[in-house]
């Protein structure tokens, strides 16, 4: 679907809708400069640009903002066509069309034409989602699944981040999940998806069974099953490990899971987690690795542990900007 509009009168209140695709679309155009459109298509195009102004589209174009204001002021007094000549009423038309068919090249095959849903799980929050195939998905903090609006027909989803997915079954039509440099495929399981950080994915099945091949390698294809993580380390081959998969969904939980994870991977997680930067006063401090378990905890109270663990210093810049750095001596 392009557009809707609804137009009234006096007497009569008329409503229509237009299913257009993008060659439809400049063809209309074409028609609407060389003065060919007839009453209807001409309205057409007046309402399609207004909605456009309406819903702010244009913000997407890549457009100094004088070029923009430019542009949609040329827009605006199309519309007003009473207020102008019979003379300028065409070459607002023309110049309209131009911007129409500018519109259509640039924001409409990325926003309009695009059959995809978009769910944002931002810093500082987490999102539980329900499919229309009558599967869930849980976004972790600072992550994004793109998926097709006939996720029932097509169930293929893109995942930026980390994604606990409990997918409903259906053999006929796979379940395919593109995260990084991997896709992953199932029929009907449980499992954990960490993708923050492309060429350092990690899958962790909690039930049924997973496919996982690489992007740029489809034919080498490797099957998962309960307890079983598998993870690529940039372009080293993915290995295959064996433990307790609830560690790696316990997030869903609310529960951070360390496991001689190095500091510089717990600042990421607590960054996504608490919506912070964390830094270091030294680098070498990344490397530090640490182990425990916080549930519902506050980031004040993690990093406290972590400093008492590992004798370190915790400094608030601002209460959204802390670094954590090497214990000093107090000197009286």
């Amino acid at each position: 679907m392009i557009f809707a509009y609804v137009f009234s009168s006096k007497n009569v209140t008329y409503s229509q809708k237009q299913v257009l695709n993008k060659h439809e679309l400049i063809y209309l155009a074409e028609k609407y400069a060389a003065k060919k459109a007839n009453s209807q298509e001409k309205l057409a195009i007046d309402i399609f640009l207004k909605k456009m102004q309406e819903q702010e589209v244009y913000s997407f174009v890549n457009l100094d903002q004088a070029k923009r204001d430019k542009i949609f002021r040329g827009i605006e007094d199309k519309i007003q066509l009473k207020k102008i000549s019979r003379k300028k009423y065409w070459q607002g038309i023309i110049a309209s069309a131009a911007v129409f068919l500018l519109l259509i090249g640039t924001v409409l095959p990325s926003l309009i034409l695009d059959n995809n849903l978009t769910q944002v799980a931002a810093k500082g929050e987490k999102k539980e989602i329900e499919l229309n195939d009558g599967s869930r998905v849980f976004l972790n903090s600072g992550s994004k699944i793109s998926y097709p609006k006939n996720f029932k027909e097509d169930r293929k989803i893109t995942l930026e981040g980390e994604a606990f997915f409990e997918v409903a079954p259906n053999p006929e039509k796979p379940f395919r999940i593109k995260s990084g440099s991997i896709e992953t495929k199932v029929l009907g399981t449980s499992f954990n998806i960490n993708s923050y950080s492309e060429g350092n994915e990690k899958i962790s099945v909690n039930s049924g069974i997973v496919e996982v091949s690489g992007l740029n390698n489809p034919s080498q294809k490797i099957l998962l099953t309960k307890n079983m993580q598998l993870s690529f380390v940039q372009d080293d081959n993915p290995k295959i490990s064996k433990e307790n998969s609830a560690n790696y969904n316990a997030w869903t939980k609310n529960i951070i899971v360390l496991n001689k994870t190095g500091l510089g991977e717990t600042a990421k997680i607590l960054e996504n987690w608490f919506d912070v930067t964390i830094e270091f006063a030294n680098p070498a401090l990344r490397k530090l690795t640490i182990s425990g378990k916080f549930k519902d905890e506050n980031l004040e109270t993690i990093l406290l542990s972590i400093a008492l663990i590992k004798d370190l210093q915790i400094d608030y810049k601002t209460p959204k900007n802390i670094v954590i750095r090497e214990q000093t001596e107090n000197i009286n």
